[in-house]
């Protein structure tokens, strides 16, 4: 039996079919309408579910009743990363949980928008990532523009910048031309910058986490 089923996609790029952190758990694609209420009906009681990366655009997205409906039958569902950090905090008061650095930016931030977590991916395994999610970038801003020497009105004219992109035009490429050209960031820093922001994605880094850290066992069924 599975300890959990997790539907992500594009956020878990990276991470080797084989790690650890897969271990006890089911792995879905992204998560589709519908599909939770699908997973609760051929299921023998209530269980864990993370929903991390879903389809939003080409497909209607999971919708908020079908999850309060798993949660109103006993399971917990649990957002991180991405669609999953959204429906965390919209359904917040309704038992939904939230893990990790994206679902937080909701709190801390009064702008902070959805499409920050957006990205252009093919379609199918391993779904790899055409376009860059911004707020990968916004925590490389957070953990490395001070050692960088990388000045705050600078971080914030690159954000503002690109988030008045469309989500699919943030390529790397772009990222690093906006932070030439706007921000007036040294380019030998923008590499440094971008090269940090490959390694650490907070995205991919959040899932990591919530599967290793396993916070469902310690949490009790609603």
């Amino acid at each position: 039996m599975h300890e959990a089923t997790l539907f992500a996609g594009p956020s878990a790029f990276g991470i080797p079919p084989a790690s650890p952190a897969y271990g006890g758990i089911e792995q879905r694609p992204p998560v589709r309408r519908a599909d939770i209420d699908r997973l609760v009906e051929e299921s023998s009681g209530p269980g864990v579910v993370v929903i991390c990366d879903g389809v939003f655009h080409s497909e209607p997205a999971v919708s908020h009743a079908e999850i309060c409906r798993a949660l109103d039958r006993g399971w917990q569902v649990w957002g991180v990363s991405s669609l999953g950090a959204i429906r965390a905090y919209e359904l917040r008061a309704e038992g939904m949980r939230g893990h990790g650095y994206v679902h937080s930016l909701f709190e801390r931030f009064a702008d902070f928008t959805d499409d920050e977590m957006c990205l252009l991916h093919f379609p199918e395994e391993p779904y790899f990532p055409v376009s860059e999610a911004l707020v990968n970038l916004r925590f490389a801003f957070e953990r490395h523009k001070q050692a960088l020497g990388i000045a705050d009105e600078a971080e914030r004219d690159v954000i503002d910048a690109l988030r008045a992109l469309w989500f699919g035009d943030r390529t790397e490429a772009r990222m690093r031309s906006v932070m030439i050209e706007t921000g007036r960031i040294d380019p030998s820093v923008v590499e440094r910058l971008m090269q940090a922001l490959v390694n650490e994605r907070i995205k991919t880094r959040d899932l990591v986490d919530l599967l290793e850290r396993r916070p469902w066992r310690t949490a009790g069924l609603r």
